[in-house]
């Protein structure tokens, strides 16, 4: 499966398993049918079933994605609408949705425990 079918599995878990309420105790099991109804399969790797629910592996954290608080909990987007003259405490929000995502100090954070300052992504007010 290539890496961006992944992604949008990834992403069509996380969407419906919110539009359907299912209960997380019952996530796992859920991703691994999805992931079979994707593939054709009936056998799947337990590992990216880990992966596409929660984003981790082994417990750690794929280093591929961006998610925790820079992910919007309501519309699943990675869009942030910084103020220019944004502080630590500026409240952030959704790009999209609008929805609240945390103060700018916590966000900042968050990116850097994700390894924001030595990726390819930049978190900037511009």
């Amino acid at each position: 499966m290539s890496a961006l079918d992944s992604d949008i599995l990834r992403s069509a878990f996380r969407r419906a398993s919110i539009e359907e309420k299912v209960p997380e105790p019952q996530w796992r099991e859920f991703a691994a049918q999805m992931i079979r109804d994707f593939t054709g399969f009936e056998t799947v790797d337990p590992d990216f079933v880990e992966w596409t629910k929660s984003g981790q592996v082994n417990g750690q954290m794929s280093p591929k994605y961006l998610d925790h608080q820079l992910e919007c909990p309501y519309c699943l987007t990675i869009r942030l609408r910084i103020p220019a003259d944004a502080g630590p405490d500026t409240p952030i929000s959704c790009d999209d949705c609008g929805g609240y995502l945390g103060t700018w100090d916590e966000l900042q954070t968050d990116f850097e425990r994700q390894g924001g300052r030595n990726g390819v992504f930049r978190l900037d007010i511009e």
